[in-house]
């Protein structure tokens, strides 16, 4: 357990004690606000996962549950004096449909206990507004809308590491992300596979989800579904993921040239964030987006690419890797878009302010 002093909050600030639910968003929603913190307030604030809770509070002031089903230990926050917040940057009840591959179906009973867990907690943070009208459903507790930024001391280093150098004319196609993304990727297939038919020198790169064809049962269990099985075996690489704390340099070296952001036009997507435009803009890689969440945030021509259709997503793939201009043009304006207004270091207060109330 990690350990808190117990100086009151008059003399030292808030203590705040974050449970994860083992995922890699505390990369984006507490780690920066932890260094923030701990450089530039009396504030205390320590994150963990969730298999350590002990039934200590060890004198916090507010306990946060990162979309975890715990009335108990909202209960035992409470009765120890601490206020608790539930944190969601995704929505996971009655949001998906049932044809949604791979997400994760709540049962009854998983459903009744993360809807009570909702409605004892002291407020919810959450990453859009959409996601704000998804749990006020469930309580009339406040919610925050505390958006997704890019934190430049978490990406520094890997944004000044020299980009490694090539030897071919290779122009490398990118995407990353977790198996919740089945049935995006499957959207933007056709249009993959007929730039790679038009472009020799076009690799599809893909990180964490995808799978690589095998005849062995091993692979298959270990990397998954074969999800680009229509693309010859040369002209893609399948990478696996990496824990969170290396995520940011995996991602440098995948080595990417167009970053791809698919999302099918449905309700869970709209309950979801523009991470990936983030990562990719950080490293000046030119994205082309859906218009789902990425069209409230990337300027079409300027910071990326919103494309509607398939014919379109094609169209803009082809754009970039016939045009190294176009390339640098767009990735460097979306560097710049998210260095100046998705920093998070302009924002942290935010989140500061917010849990302040909460304890008011």
């Amino acid at each position: 357990m990690v350990i808190l002093n117990t100086r009151t909050m008059s003399e030292e600030g808030m203590k705040i004690l974050a449970f994860t639910n083992g995922t890699a968003s505390h990369i984006w929603r507490f780690d920066p606000l932890v260094r923030r913190f701990h450089a530039k307030t009396p504030h205390q604030m320590a994150v963990t996962n969730f298999d350590q809770w002990n039934d200590e509070t060890l004198g916090a002031d507010i306990i946060i549950l990162e979309m975890i089903s715990g009335q108990h230990q909202v209960d035992t926050a409470h009765n120890l004096g601490a206020k608790v917040i539930y944190e969601a940057d995704d929505a996971v009840i009655d949001s998906y449909g049932e044809e949604r591959k791979n997400l994760m179906h709540l049962g009854d009973h998983g459903r009744k206990s993360a809807i009570e867990t909702i409605r004892k907690c002291d407020a919810i943070t959450v990453t859009n507004q959409t996601l704000a009208e998804n749990y006020a459903r469930f309580t009339d507790k406040p919610i925050y809308v505390l958006p997704i930024y890019m934190d430049y001391e978490y990406y520094g280093d890997v944004i000044e590491m020299k980009q490694p150098e090539r030897n071919t004319d290779e122009i490398r196609i990118g995407w990353f992300g977790s198996k919740g993304h089945f049935e995006d990727l499957r959207m933007i297939l056709p249009a993959v596979r007929e730039v790679l038919e038009k472009h020799e020198n076009v690799k599809f790169v893909y990180c964490g989800y995808g799978g690589m064809e095998s005849d062995r049962l091993s692979q298959q269990v270990q990397w998954g579904e074969d999800v680009f099985k229509e693309i010859p075996r040369h002209r893609r690489e399948f990478h696996p993921g990496a824990p969170a704390h290396y995520w940011k340099y995996k991602h440098r070296f995948l080595d990417l040239d167009i970053g791809l952001c698919p999302l099918v036009d449905d309700y869970f997507n709209k309950n979801k964030v523009a991470t990936k435009w983030l990562e990719y803009s950080a490293l000046e890689t030119p994205s082309i987006c859906s218009p789902t969440v990425y069209g409230d945030v990337v300027k079409h021509n300027e910071t990326g690419f919103i494309a509607n259709t398939v014919g379109e997503w094609t169209h803009y793939m082809n754009k970039l890797i016939e045009d190294a201009e176009e390339r640098n043009r767009i990735g460097q304006g979306a560097s710049k878009e998210v260095f100046h207004k998705h920093n998070f270091e302009n924002h942290w207060k935010d989140w500061e302010r917010a849990y302040l109330e909460v304890l008011k």
